[in-house]
């Protein structure tokens, strides 16, 4: 049996194949208003709701956390790849145009997907990143058509609304489904 772990490379290009939103936090430490782009963010609990988010604990962001109680998590729309870039640090031009809108403890961005609005729960260290968990106070769903900016393989994606196949219905067989987990 092979047990040696994979190389960085190996596992960035792995987990690359995993699509998955993309999200901006916004907190306020003491008058400062900091932000940053994430796609490492998760639903944890329905009662009490909690969601999490993992930022890389040399940036900026994760630095100023312990003076950040209330955070937002706003969840891009498929034509905002600039905010992505921007608040990644990436963005070399003068900023794309954006405005925060006061919210509860923290603002949110106007036009997004979606927001929530948490108050922080935990913080765990967790390897290079932190892991954040926050209690939900509120939640705002943007105007339609719902269209999520995603991120796969290192790249901006957007989502396909085509149908697929649907799946095979499983009663309609005489005998039980078996699923084999093993070699």
């Amino acid at each position: 049996m092979d047990t040696s772990s994979p190389d960085p490379r190996q596992f960035r290009d792995t987990m690359g194949l995993l699509a998955t939103g993309i999200a901006v936090i916004i907190g306020r430490a003491e008058d400062e208003v900091l932000a940053m782009t994430v796609n490492a963010v998760s639903s944890l609990s329905l009662e009490p709701m909690m969601v999490l988010f993992c930022p890389g604990s040399r940036s900026r962001f994760a630095q100023r956390l312990d003076a950040m109680p209330d955070f937002t998590i706003n969840f891009l729309r498929h034509d905002q790849q600039a905010l992505s870039t921007y608040f990644a640090g990436g963005w070399r031009e003068p900023p794309p145009p954006f405005r925060f809108v006061p919210w509860r403890a923290a603002p949110r961005l106007e036009g997004t997907l979606a927001s929530l609005d948490c108050e922080r729960e935990r913080m765990v260290e967790a390897g290079d990143h932190w892991l954040v968990i926050g209690r939900v106070r509120k939640a705002h769903i943007g105007i339609a058509p719902h269209r999520p900016l995603l991120f796969f393989r290192g790249r901006y994606h957007g989502v396909d609304f085509t149908p697929g196949e649907p799946a095979p219905d499983l009663t309609a067989q005489d005998e039980p489904a078996q699923v084999f987990y093993g070699p």
